[in-house]
């Protein structure tokens, strides 16, 4: 859980580019103060320089800070383009739900191969991420920033507490 002061910045999934080493990935909605409003910000929001919102007060985020050290895989091999709707296999990770309200019923390249780990997310029962053990494995080309964002958000899931600071 990370510690944000006052004059982070903060934008919105909807404006989420892609996660660099240091920014925040907000994994439950989060009750910040923004322009002397109290605004929720949805989990895939992004606690980074390169946003544009200025937090006003310190606050405690449910989130993961983005190290550098995490293993993301992506399988880019027998590629075909699914259409649907995102199939979550664990609700406990909002991520997921945000993630599926911006990819709903799109056009995505994924690979049709054998899954490796639990999956987190399919369509039409091809997977689209999965984890196995230490790893996030994306089943699609590094080309969509906000399915690499949230693998980085399901670091929260499947790191210890102690290995976070």
């Amino acid at each position: 859980m990370p510690y944000v002061d006052k004059g982070a910045r903060i934008c919105k999934a909807n404006i989420n580019l892609d996660a660099q080493i240091g920014d925040i990935i907000i994994t439950y909605p989060a009750l910040l103060k923004i322009n002397k409003n109290l605004i929720v910000y949805p989990p895939l929001s992004k606690i980074s320089d390169s946003c544009g919102e200025i937090i006003e007060s310190p606050s405690w985020i449910d989130g993961y800070k983005i190290k550098g050290d995490e293993k993301i895989e992506f399988v880019s091999e027998n590629i075909t383009v699914v259409k649907g709707e995102l199939n979550i296999k664990c609700s406990k990770i909002l991520t997921a739900f945000t993630l599926k309200k911006f990819l709903d019923n799109l056009e995505i390249p994924l690979s049709k191969v054998n899954t490796k780990g639990y999956p987190i997310v399919t369509i039409n029962d091809i997977p689209l991420v999965s984890i196995d053990k230490d790893k996030v494995i994306i089943y699609s080309k590094p080309t969509t920033p906000i399915i690499r964002t949230f693998a980085y958000s399901l670091f929260y899931y499947i790191r210890s507490s102690s290995e976070l600071e």
